[in-house]
């Protein structure tokens, strides 16, 4: 048991310092958009996650193993765009490989392959669900306080698949702690008691989905891209050492529903800035059992 708990713990800091984040072995999250009048859309997101690490024997090496899920439901209240049903039902499901190799004290290598499928599942599964997602990263220890890195990340994260330059930064000086990787996300937090982080949390997040079933005589759909910027205060409470309780509000930003015709046509929708709130639970190693 003393090994098993090393282990968790090195594999905690290790993954902790040089992907910029908290490690995370599980959880559930849910956003709502709630509409502002009967003319405006209603959006739910849900997503749930589990990650497995292995330590390899060179100490050098990790590999995380992980599955989500995801889910998003577009209730277009008004029925804007007539082509498709009044409430629209996305899904993904991806499997994500995840290698972390530090070459010393100071580097540190990030590669993530992650295989995505996105759909309506209104019928049989295609090429056209599959999207092949991916993320290289070198990363630098500067002191016990700050890791800063580079890298690529190919992502639908702004609504289509595109390369984006990515920077991840993490710093951490007593109570206060910055986790970064920039352009897509930001978080501020300052530790307010034993139980207790608050802070503001800033990310861009989005997908591209592929379709079936929608036409009528004039059009054919068989794409649809969403994407939102989120920002506001976030509260984290830990009832227990492992498990961490989120809760955010704030403001949905530059949010974007566009249809995309086989004919490469796009129909773009910008819906209006709005509140959002987000619940969401995580189960992290015990580092100080």
């Amino acid at each position: 048991m003393k090994s098993l708990r090393l282990t968790l713990y090195s594999l905690f800091i290790f993954v902790s310092t040089i992907f910029s984040q908290d490690f995370e072995l599980a959880g559930i999250k849910y956003l709502n958009y709630p509409a502002i009048d009967s003319n405006d859309f209603s959006i739910q997101e849900f997503g749930a996650f589990i990650n497995i690490p292995t330590k390899l024997k060179n100490d050098k090496t990790i590999l995380i193993n992980g599955l989500f899920y995801g889910q998003v439901r577009i209730n277009d209240l008004k029925n804007h765009i007539s082509i498709i049903d009044q409430e629209l039902v996305l899904h993904s499901i991806s499997y994500r490989f995840m290698l972390l190799h530090k070459f010393n004290k100071k580097w540190a290598f990030i590669g993530v392959l992650e295989p995505t499928l996105a759909s309506d599942f209104e019928s049989s599964l295609s090429s056209d669900d599959l999207v092949l997602q991916s993320m290289a990263i070198a990363s630098k220890t500067i002191n016990t306080k700050l890791n800063v890195g580079a890298g690529l990340l190919y992502s639908t994260r702004f609504g289509q698949p595109m390369v984006i330059p990515v920077m991840p930064i993490k710093f951490n000086s007593n109570k206060h702690r910055i986790n970064a990787l920039l352009p897509t996300r930001v978080l501020y937090a300052y530790e307010a008691t034993h139980n207790f982080d608050i802070g503001i949390k800033a990310a861009v997040n989005g997908a591209n989905f592929n379709l079936t079933g929608f036409s009528n005589q004039i059009d054919d759909v068989n794409k649809v891209n969403y994407t939102r910027a989120n920002i506001g205060p976030v509260i984290y409470y830990k009832p227990k050492k492992k498990i961490t309780l989120e809760l955010t509000g704030g403001i949905s930003t530059n949010r974007r529903y566009n249809l995309v015709q086989e004919n490469e046509d796009v129909i773009e929708t910008t819906l209006p800035t709005q509140a959002f709130f987000n619940l969401g639970l995580v189960i992290k190693p015990d580092i100080n059992d």
